[in-house]
């Protein structure tokens, strides 16, 4: 007996779901056309096979597997929708042809052990423990295809809400579809427990009011001539496009969002982001000073940052969380720090050591001396302009130090650096406290320049004939540790705490420049330069050099 109801709803669907899916489909070159086409196909064929199977007029008989296709159908259909969502909202991976096996291949896994636990609960296929492990997969299966549908729901009114990204009727709509997708099963159980042909009726009618909602939202709203807006692709747009790095987190602190320079900077794996703390990432205080710069870990080992810190408020004024913009000052600094220097090089260096070189001239020009002590003078003249050569030198190599080329990140053993400086130093009684190795990478042409600079430091300013100096190379957590020490009379306070405090004042500066030198390479390379004594005297210098593989990355999740 031929059905007429049943006929007539099978045929309106299945021409509706087609007329849906052509009218999209002319707009191929608009995000999510085609997981909608796809969508309203299935969801229009699913409805009119079980429409034509109840009319009588088509030989289908689906009594005794129907849940088995409903459900397969609906594990598709639900795969389909949030590809949909991805491609409409943005709010998601492209959808690459690797990304469409990927949902092909879910699909089909889930079809696939529906249909073996379908097999062995209707006595129909007896597999052992294969069918008990086809369980517990199916379960697990149709659990990711349910949450990926509500997935869905959520990514759409999120963008509605809370970025107002689509119209109100469009993202009605939507949400409607998402809802009547992701909750077929509920409707499938719901019908099998009525018994007869309820499952159908109930399944049939979910089906149409989805196809319906499909066609509303094809015919009736303008989404697919305008897409979903751009505001937090824009947004998201703007914060990559920053030069500098933004941090955004939570009121705990959680990570919620960082720009393109903020995850080069701090090596941080945005895939990961809600598994980590502001803390995991980066050392800087909750509320950083806004009067000077704080030094963080970077990629690049060292660096200084001014921070500035923002409040995200809701509506009602509560906080929801902060952002952190972080501007690296270390290149300005330096070049602040080189100005004062050059600066006390030409007025106090410069001037006193031509006015002394003046002086010792003037007697010798109108033959006021003896013999004797003229030839002193003269010396003396020649120690000085020597000096002042030397400085000359430094000034430049300070020069090359700052405006030079990108240094290098290549292998490098501290200690054949180590080995080869003190092999040039022929004048002094180098003693090396060296391991088998320590290898890192940085730039180690730069380290080689710190430390023969260190050495000609320790060897020029000592008071012992011959001059003495160990070199000791140590492997530190974050890269390598340089120390130099001497049995000379020490650095005093006045040449330290210029280099420590990173400023020269007229009243409070160095006398050289070789440290200065030294320091500037070293912040370069992204370490640090601390100054000890040696007991029972001398000096000490520490230099502390990142590994620039590792010299930052994510601490240990939170627990």
């Amino acid at each position: 007996m031929i059905r007429i109801a049943w006929v007539a709803g099978a045929l309106v669907v299945l021409v509706t779901g087609v007329i849906v899916a052509g009218r999209t489909a002319r707009r191929h070159d608009h995000p999510g056309v085609v997981p909608y086409a796809l969508l309203a196909v299935l969801l229009a064929g699913m409805g009119a096979t079980i429409a034509f199977s109840r009319s009588g007029l088509v030989p289908i008989e689906l009594d005794a597997i129907s849940e088995l296709l409903l459900i397969g159908g609906y594990a598709f259909a639900s795969l389909l929708w949030i590809a949909f969502v991805f491609e409409y909202t943005g709010r998601g991976p492209a959808m690459t042809p690797r990304r469409w096996a990927g949902i092909v291949l879910l699909g089909g896994l889930t079809v696939t052990s529906t249909a073996v636990t379908w097999a062995q609960q209707t006595a129909r296929l007896q597999v052992g423990l294969l069918g008990q492990l086809s369980s517990l997969t199916t379960f697990v299966l149709q659990v990711a295809v349910f949450s990926l549908g509500l997935l869905g729901v959520v990514l759409l009114v999120r963008s509605a809400v809370t970025y107002d990204d689509l119209a109100r009727d469009s993202a009605v709509a939507f949400a409607l579809t998402g809802v009547g997708i992701t909750f077929l099963p509920i409707a499938i159980g719901y019908g099998g427990q009525l018994g007869g042909d309820s499952i159908y009726r109930v399944v049939f009618v979910q089906l149409a009011a989805v196809v319906g909602v499909l066609a509303w939202t094809a015919f009736g709203t303008d989404a697919f001539e305008r897409g979903a807006a751009a505001g937090h692709l824009a947004r998201k747009t703007a914060l990559d496009a920053m030069s500098v790095p933004v941090l955004v987190v939570d009121r705990e602190d959680r990570l919620l969002d960082v720009n393109q320079a903020a995850a080069e900077t701090f090596d941080v794996e945005t895939t990961r982001l809600r598994h980590h703390s502001l803390a995991d990432v980066t050392d800087v205080p909750e509320d950083p000073p806004a009067d000077r710069p704080v030094t963080l870990r970077t990629t690049t080992g060292r660096r200084e940052f001014a921070v500035d810190r923002t409040e995200i408020t809701g509506t009602d004024g509560d906080v929801l969380g902060r952002a952190y913009r972080f501007r690296d000052v270390t290149d300005r600094k330096t070049r602040e720090q080189r100005l004062q220097v050059l600066n006390r090089v030409i007025r106090h260096n410069l001037r006193n050591d031509l006015d002394a070189i003046r002086g010792f001239a003037e007697p010798i020009r109108d033959e006021e001396l003896p013999a004797g002590e003229a030839s002193q003078y003269f010396d003396r003249i020649e120690t000085l302009a020597t000096e002042l050569v030397d400085l000359a030198d430094a000034v430049d190599r300070s020069q090359r130090v700052l405006t030079g080329d990108p240094l290098e990140r290549t292998q490098c053993d501290l200690v054949t650096i180590a080995r080869s400086v003190a092999g040039s130093a022929t004048d002094a009684d180098v003693t090396l406290d060296l391991p088998g190795a320590v290898v890192i990478r940085s730039d180690p042409d730069a380290i080689e320049s710190v430390l023969t600079e260190l050495l000609d430091n320790a060897i020029t300013h000592t008071d012992r004939t011959p001059p003495s100096v160990t070199v000791c190379i140590h492997s530190t957590a974050d890269g390598g540790r340089i120390e130099v020490a001497d049995d000379g009379p020490g650095i005093p306070p006045e040449e330290r705490n210029p280099l420590l405090e990173g400023e020269e004042t007229p009243s409070r500066h160095s006398s050289g420049i070789g440290l200065w030198l030294v320091s500037w390479t070293v912040t370069r390379l992204g370490g640090e330069l601390a100054f000890d004594e040696r007991d029972p005297r001398g000096s000490v210098v520490i230099v502390d050099l990142p590994d620039l593989e590792r010299s930052n990355q994510f601490g240990p999740p939170d627990t």
